[in-house]
């Protein structure tokens, strides 16, 4: 495994036997932080760059959930991806993990070479997330990923899903009625309003490897890699309501539709006919009365 001394992991947990196992298992290839607790914890990530946090309490703690849930709703922290461990006995902790926000879940006993791979994984988000930053593969105009960006990563996070052999979904977001929107307030607030969407969806994203990239005009495509059926359809209804509920000062309020699918891509599975299976159900949610979610089945 490639060493990178300039990729922080911060250790959270309560347990210094834990503590020990993690720092000897990460210290040669990262620069490792420990915390003790969340408070400790949340003052290192107020001083520090931190590129990854693991966070290890028991299932049923209220400080780790709280702290889980703190760095999720901070600006300056949501992207920062958390593994979270737990025991292998307590399969609904991995769960709730990933509805918290967790990037993901490692079972104990802790094995070095799982921990290395699982750090490692978001590493490569981390840094892929950083490229396409610099390289200009962002939309001028909202500030997110355009569609060469939204090519880059998606060709990552599907090969990584057909290895790991997990869910991968995809969401087609599209703005209602935008052209009579722009015909009534001009193309100038309707650049206002891609932007204020565009900064929305972000915001509700809960995991770094969770991605979204304006497709072209008014229509946005959202990756969410590690996350069923089920919960693609939950985090778009979140999406969907957060947009209605949304207030961009002198514009009117507005409105999108999403079309949602999900598979477990194997070699033999097509990129292109899973994006067209969420672009059905897109076409679903507008011709059925728009501001609504709709999924392929």
């Amino acid at each position: 495994m490639e060493a990178d001394r300039n990729f922080t992991v911060l250790a959270v947990s309560d347990n210094y036997a834990s503590s020990d196992i993690l720092n000897s298992i990460l210290s040669s290839y990262y620069n490792v932080k420990i915390a003790a607790c969340a408070k400790d914890a949340l003052a290192l990530l107020k001083g520090a760059e931190v590129d990854l946090v693991i966070l290890d309490y028991e299932y049923h703690s209220k400080e780790g959930h709280d702290f889980l849930m703190s760095i999720k709703s901070a600006e300056e922290t949501l992207r920062i991806p958390v593994i979270l461990i737990g025991d292998s006995s307590n399969p609904e902790y991995e769960e709730l993990a990933f509805a918290l926000g967790a990037a993901d879940y490692i079972s104990k006993p802790l094995r070095a070479s799982i921990v290395k791979v699982r750090v490692n994984n978001q590493r490569l988000i981390v840094r892929q997330i950083k490229a396409i930053e610099e390289l200009g593969l962002l939309d001028p105009l909202t500030g997110i990923a355009n569609r060469r960006g939204f090519d880059s990563r998606i060709n990552l996070e599907w090969l990584r899903a057909i290895r790991d052999k997990t869910h991968f979904s995809l969401a087609v977001a599209d703005i209602d009625h935008f052209k009579a929107y722009n015909d009534d307030y001009g193309h100038i607030q309707g650049d206002v309003l891609l932007r204020a969407i565009a900064k929305q969806i972000v915001l509700m994203l809960k995991r770094p490897a969770d991605f979204v990239a304006r497709w072209g005009g008014e229509e946005f495509v959202i990756m969410l890699p590690n996350t069923n059926l089920r919960g693609a359809i939950m985090h778009s209804e979140e999406i969907r309501k957060s947009v209605e509920k949304m207030v961009v000062p002198n514009l009117p309020g507005a409105t999108i539709s999403i079309g949602v699918a999900s598979t477990i891509p194997s070699s033999s599975t097509s990129m292109q006919g899973f994006f067209n299976m969420a672009d059905k159900a897109l076409y679903k949610a507008k011709h059925s009365g728009r501001n609504k979610v709709c999924h392929f089945s």
